[in-house]
């Protein structure tokens, strides 16, 4: 990775993306992965910076239908990722279909060919297993189901995490605060054109850039823009352009409709368990909601609609609720809202003026207590948890909540953006937009109400309270409809050129070299939110132009295949891969399990619970010390059975040792960890390289664990100055020779293996050391010619903590590939995911 200051006359790179926000970062991932070297191209700075939202500023013929555009992009590194909320849902198969009553809604690509990349948009975009659908415990409704999922990104502000993750990795450069100004188009004999370069400003300069692909994926309208700019300068020139004039590019403008014009009343107020938000075991909040059958909604004619419940209003102060009186008050002052949320959430949840701050005081006054509480605990789950709670429903005895919904938009040839006559600061014509609901579209919203009341009532689960009588809900609906964040359908992609931008795999028809990666590829916009199926297009996009397979991303993930939930109960993990250790006949797996954190479970039953998945999961090898837990780790790999033991082997360590009165006891060890944050010292480690407290402490660990021997006994951080190298090594082949251990070696950081192996190599025949992805520890073993045999602490690297852990984990492997690799964990369920990392299985 570099970010660079400039670019050399003589750059070389495969790919150009210009933006970096989620589909931009994804693609360049994804295409790394498959050894393109990429240049991101990002009009923003590196951190979240408002000062470039003035280039975004548009026209917009209807302000009550599309919101300010310097409050629906944002520029910099992480791009929208710095107004999403963090949903993330997939199209369904009825969206690619054709359907008979959805005109200019034609797909060219097909469900099938994007289920494959599910699972790379999943990580890229910090939600878990592509897991989308999950049976409830509800009653089955005819024309309704509940089975489909939402899942959320845990921390959908995606700079830190994917931002971080491609800075991290080399063959990514970044040139930020580079802005497209043009177009180097070459004419074709064939009436097209190719992509030559493009043309920038970076530092009060103008420079080009060169690449043999070019990607824009600057979101869906600057895209457009973009692109409307280059046609309109090229119209004498090259007047079939992107379509040309008053073609495809920029019409057929989309996004949902969505608002709330009725209650959800529950007939079993317990029964909301099923729709509030839950944590899934990959770490991840997931929330169920309710969604149109495929054959109701061919039968009845029916856009594609989804249902959830959520609080009434904030602003609304008639629901007297203290809690939500007092987000009101938080998110009505601009200064703390903004630093909550978005501004076009803020402004969505404190709602127009007047405001009653009276009334709502009021509210929080009558329950203040309640009020703190609740509002305490908000903050905690979702700003100061590293697992971002998305939303909170507070629950009520009644059963009555808000009823939202969130619907496809019909593709509308008239709905469209335009340039205006006004420039921004490089020249580029703004916008004008013209974003249209059609009549239909609120009537489809009405009906699917109709038809959810209609089986609520059935199934006996409740009903819907509208909030206007009949007459009145179709405005009521339309009161409510404004989008301007999904920006889909301006650079449509179609088969033909002539009714579209782009073709299937988002190359714009026409211009060889030039593509676009956005949601404004979508011919339709379905009732999904946008980013994942962005993210996925993008994936297999990058994978079409960097070379190779389509089957699946080449970033290794724990989940690389899309699973329903009886899938994901029934996989099954093949053995994990054994190696013998270089320069012994010691074979273990090709990961090892690492105990030092295993003291942090304080149940017997939850430490043994993880060791017997870590055996089933494949892992031979276990490391341990009389240090770690003051041998209560070992001591809870004593308590496996004979049958367990025999089947592993075992590492411990001498030399450092818990502190004077230090023992295995929970009560102990958890007042110590306490205490440890006020009285430093108190857990520090004694060091001691006598023979006879070493002696005595293998005696012990022998006893904890169980044993009469163990596979490997390590000298635990050693400090050669302080060791009798000819001593102990005597020792150590004593032991070999009755039996008590059968390899013996040095642990710890690098430089204090480096002088073992320089003065005492004696005590050094294996070896296992800290090692990094950024630093490269291990390298230390090339001057004495020894092989990598252990190695541990990846997972540790400050310098790569953005990048996931299969994908670091895989690197760790490439690097270590003949030894084996430390791992650990406290959560059960992690075990098996670190044993299904591709290429763990053996033969």
């Amino acid at each position: 990775m570099a970010i660079l200051s400039g670019l050399a006359a003589d750059h070389s790179y495969d790919l150009c993306i210009v933006g970096a926000g989620p589909v931009g970062l994804s693609m360049a991932l994804e295409a790394q992965a498959r050894g393109a070297r990429v240049l991101i191209l990002e009009s923003g700075p590196r951190r979240q910076d408002s000062s470039g939202q003035a280039h975004a500023r548009a026209h917009i013929a209807d302000p009550e239908r599309h919101a300010p555009m310097e409050i629906a992009t944002q520029r910099g590194l992480g791009g929208g990722s710095w107004l999403w909320g963090g949903r993330c849902v997939p199209f369904e198969p009825i969206d690619f279909a054709r359907r008979s009553f959805v005109p200019d809604g034609e797909w060219p690509i097909t469900l099938d060919e994007l289920l494959p990349w599910y699972p790379a948009a999943a990580q890229f975009l910090d939600c878990g297993r592509a897991l989308f659908r999950s049976p409830s415990d509800w009653p089955a409704m005819p024309d309704i189901e509940l089975s489909q999922l939402e899942r959320w990104s845990q921390q959908p502000k995606l700079a830190p995490r994917l931002g971080g993750w491609a800075l991290a990795t080399p063959g990514i450069d970044f040139l930020f605060e580079a802005t497209l100004t043009g177009f180097d188009l070459v004419p074709q004999t064939d009436g097209g054109a190719s992509l030559r370069g493009l043309q920038a400003r970076h530092a009060g300069q103008a420079i080009a850039v060169r690449a043999r692909d070019y990607v824009l994926a600057c979101g869906g309208l600057e895209t457009t823009r973009l692109l409307l700019a280059e046609q309109a300068r090229r119209a004498q020139e090259m007047p079939g352009l992107f379509g040309g004039k008053n073609g495809p590019l920029g019409g057929y403008y989309m996004g949902h409709i969505f608002g709330s014009i009725g209650s959800l009343v529950l007939a079993r107020p317990d029964s909301f368990s099923a729709l509030d938000f839950s944590f899934d075991p990959t770490g991840t909040y997931v929330r169920r909601r309710f969604t149109l059958a495929e054959s109701t909604q061919r039968e009845r004619q029916l856009l594609n609609t989804s249902f959830f419940a959520d609080n009434p209003p904030f602003y609304d102060e008639r629901h007297r609720n203290p809690t939500l009186s007092l987000v009101f008050l938080a998110l009505s002052i601009p200064l703390i809202g903004r630093r909550l949320l978005s501004e076009a959430i803020r402004l969505k949840h404190i709602g127009p003026p007047p405001y009653r701050y009276g009334a709502h005081i009021w509210n929080v006054l009558r329950r203040p207590w309640r009020a703190v509480a609740d509002v305490l605990d908000i903050l905690r789950r979702r700003y100061l948890s590293p697992t971002r709670k998305p939303g909170f429903v507070l629950r009520n005895e009644g059963g009555t909540y808000a009823l939202n919904y969130h619907a496809e938009q019909l593709p509308n040839p008239e709905s469209r953006v335009t340039l205006s006559g006004e420039q921004d600061a490089y020249g580029i014509p703004r916008l004008h937009i013209d974003f249209r609901y059609l009549p239909a579209d609120a009537e489809s919203v009405l009906k699917a109400h109709e038809v959810l009341d209609q089986n609520l009532r059935a199934a006996g689960m409740g009903h819907i309270a509208y909030h206007r009588p009949p007459e009145q809900r179709l405005g009521h609906i339309m009161e409510q409809a404004t989008d301007g964040f999904h920006q889909a359908g301006t650079t449509r992609m179609s088969a033909d050129p002539r009714s579209g931008v782009v073709d299937r795999d988002g190359a714009v028809h026409g211009v060889a070299h030039l593509h676009v990666a956005s949601s404004s590829n979508f011919p339709t916009t379905g009732e999904a939110n946008p980013t994942f199926l962005a993210v996925a297009m993008a994936a297999r996009q990058a994978a079409r132009l960097a070379g190779g397979s389509l089957e699946r991303s080449a970033i290794p993930s724990f989940y690389p295949f899309p699973l329903s939930a009886p899938e994901r109960d029934n996989t099954h993990i093949p053995p994990m891969k054994k190696i013998t250790i270089p320069g012994t006949d010691l074979a273990v797996s090709r990961f090892s399990f690492g105990t030092a954190s295993l003291h942090h479970l304080f149940r017997q039953e939850q430490r043994l619970a993880l060791l017997r998945a870590a055996i089933d999961a494949g892992f031979t090898h276990f490391d341990t010390s009389p240090y770690y837990g003051f041998g209560l780790a070992e001591q809870s790999l004593g308590q496996l059975t004979a049958g367990e033991l025999q089947h592993i082997t075992i590492a411990t360590k001498v030399g450092l040792y818990g502190p004077p009165g230090s023992g295995p006891r929970v009560p102990e060890i958890l007042l110590r960890k306490v205490a440890g944050k006020f009285v430093k010292g108190i857990n520090r480690p004694v060091v001691d390289w006598s023979l006879a407290r070493a002696r005595a402490s293998l005696e012990q660990s022998l006893r904890r664990l169980g044993r009469g021997h163990v596979d490997i006994l390590y000298l635990h951080e050693p400090v050669q100055e302080l060791i009798a190298s000819d001593e102990w090594q005597r020792w150590l082949e004593s032991l070999v020779l009755a039996g008590k251990i059968r390899h013996w070696g040095v642990a710890g950081e690098a430089p204090a293996i480096a002088a073992m192996l320089e003065k005492s190599p004696g005590l050094g025949p294996l070896v296992q050391v800290r090692d990094s992805l950024s630093q490269h520890q291990a390298d230390v073993l090339q001057a004495h010619r020894r092989p990598l045999q252990f190695t541990y602490g990846y997972m540790a690297d400050a310098a790569t903590r953005a990048v996931p852990a299969p994908v670091k984990l895989t690197q760790a492997l490439a690097r270590n590939p003949g030894g084996s690799i430390i791992v650990s964990t406290r959560k059960v369920e992690r075990v098996a995911e670190l044993a299904s990392l591709p290429g763990l299985a053996g033969e």
